[in-house]
């Protein structure tokens, strides 16, 4: 370790509570690439929210904006949640297309039956945390906004879906705000990108596709112009799906 790293890790560890070397640690592990105003932002929320970065509960990534985001899963999300007074409990389910469901999530109500037959493909999950001190909170995660090509998804799709409803339900139910969850984000080039922006990140592709498709069918010389159109685009980062559009629609 330099002696830089000391330097500041000292500062941090006087501001955080956390130790000089737990600082170092954290900063090679869960906190990769922060400023020093970065970490100690982190680990003050993550000291405030009762959860530990050495257990993996809690950690960070930036977003395409720089800005740092403070991340948990199911299971931090759970922690905190277990340490209210208040709390009495979760329950959670997937949901398959042959289930006979019926959500109301105004009146609190949930009827969910399956038998021995096939289920069928998996539409979604359901969670309810329960308080002591009041209503339950109900929340429904759609299979189709969460479901990302990854291998846990792949293989544990019914887990990773309940994984998503819980942890709506316990950070809607017990207030849990300033840490986001792991399931709204991927992580592409330790860049945080929403779940949100999938589909226009998948349709992108496709139309590339498409677009090399097209060029291979011109003649050799002009395929090297053509493909260092769209290239230059990309690295200023001006292509998009009606840039593609409008060089496909150039060439036919």
């Amino acid at each position: 370790m330099n002696e830089i790293m000391v330097v500041n890790a000292d500062k941090i560890a006087k501001f955080t509570g956390y130790s000089s070397e737990e600082v170092a640690i954290i900063k090679q592990t869960v906190a990769k690439g922060t400023t020093d105003a970065e970490l100690a932002y982190f680990l003050s929320v993550s000291k405030s929210a009762g959860l530990n970065p050495f257990n993996k509960e809690v950690w960070c990534y930036k977003d395409n904006k720089k800005n740092l985001l403070v991340f948990a899963g199911r299971d931090g999300f759970l922690s905190k949640a277990q340490s209210n007074p208040a709390f009495n409990g979760i329950r959670s389910s997937e949901v398959c297309e042959n289930d006979e469901f019926e959500i109301d999530i105004a009146n609190n109500k949930i009827k969910h039956n399956f038998g021995k037959k096939e289920r069928g493909k998996i539409l979604g999950a359901y969670a309810i945390a329960f308080r002591k001190d009041g209503e339950p909170t109900i929340e429904y995660a759609d299979i189709k906004d969460y479901d990302k090509k990854q291998f846990t998804w792949n293989t544990h799709k019914s887990a990773m879906i309940k994984k998503v409803a819980e942890t709506n339900a316990l950070k809607k139910g017990f207030g849990i705000s300033g840490i986001q969850s792991e399931y709204d984000f991927d992580i592409k080039d330790n860049v945080a990108i929403p779940v949100s922006e999938f589909d226009v990140v998948d349709e992108l592709a496709e139309k590339e596709k498409e677009y090399i498709k097209l060029i291979d069918t011109q003649p050799d010389e002009f395929q090297a112009i053509l493909k260092n159109e769209a290239l230059d685009l990309k690295r200023s980062g001006k292509l998009t799906i009606e840039k593609l559009q409008e060089l496909i629609e150039k060439i036919k």
